[in-house]
């Protein structure tokens, strides 16, 4: 009977060896899958887009924009606190971003606006303008606005122009046309609208918030009539044509 129960507790005792064994390579197989999702995530190609995030408002999750003609499920900012979490298990509620690999510059732009109707001063308020650290699925980043310049063609750190407008036809994203950056209006833009740049970053009848200050009470938008019009607005007003793009800069 001893030799019995010994038997009964060896077995178990295997057993129990056996569901360890196979928790801990589970583990492994889990941690190695980490390893290469974080890999993967810190491979950026100009031009990629990548889908993950989702912003919260009050700690209340939101879905992502989809009119990019009329903009009518952009939610309009009511003064609730922004945020930018890790990406929720729906693909409704994930942001779409734009890699960009420039000189072992790595950024994320966000390729729409997803916000719209809040002042600069709002979002500075919540250290949104020039960048604050979050982390998003495991990922370091500053979170900011592009740097947007002060007048049309000027390159000096000129986030907007580099990449939105692509003054220096950087490979991986659309070459700006006559259509992208004319002012002019017809009635239907559809040159515009479904060009190959407002059909990556959606910058028509919508402007962005940059960083710049024009003026002490002034900063810059960009986009709306065309991807180099640039414009400056009350810091302190809130319009419903001018929206907030993010950027996400990778921090090493």
């Amino acid at each position: 009977m001893n030799k019995k129960k010994t038997l009964i507790g060896t077995g178990t005792l295997f057993a129990a060896l056996a569901v360890l064994g196979g928790t801990l390579l589970q583990k492994k197989i889990k941690k190695n899958k980490n390893a290469q999702e974080i890999l993967k995530n810190d491979t950026y190609e100009t031009g990629n887009i990548r889908t993950f995030g989702t912003l919260y408002l009050n700690g209340s999750k939101q879905k992502c924009p989809m009119d990019l003609a009329k903009y009518d499920d952009v939610y309009e900012y009511m003064g609730e606190k922004i945020e930018i979490k890790s990406s929720d298990k729906s693909d409704e509620n994930k942001l779409a971003w734009v890699e960009i690999n420039d000189n072992n510059k790595k950024l994320l732009i966000c390729d729409r606006n997803i916000l719209k109707g809040m002042s600069w001063d709002e979002l500075n308020n919540q250290n949104l303008v020039f960048g604050k650290v979050v982390i998003i699925d495991g990922q370091k980043y500053i979170l900011r606005l592009l740097k947007g310049g002060d007048k049309k063609k000027d390159d000096v750190d000129n986030e907007w122009n580099r990449y939105i407008v692509n003054e220096d036809k950087l490979s991986g994203l659309p070459i700006s046309t006559e259509f992208d950056t004319s002012e002019k209006i017809n009635n239907s833009n559809l040159d515009k609208i479904n060009g190959e740049n407002n059909s990556l970053w959606h910058w028509i009848d919508m402007c962005s918030l940059t960083q710049n200050i024009k003026r002490e009470k002034s900063c810059i938008i960009r986009g709306f009539y065309s991807n180099t019009y640039l414009n400056d607005v009350k810091k302190e007003v809130s319009y419903k044509t001018v929206g907030y793009r993010p950027v996400l800069e990778a921090i090493n």
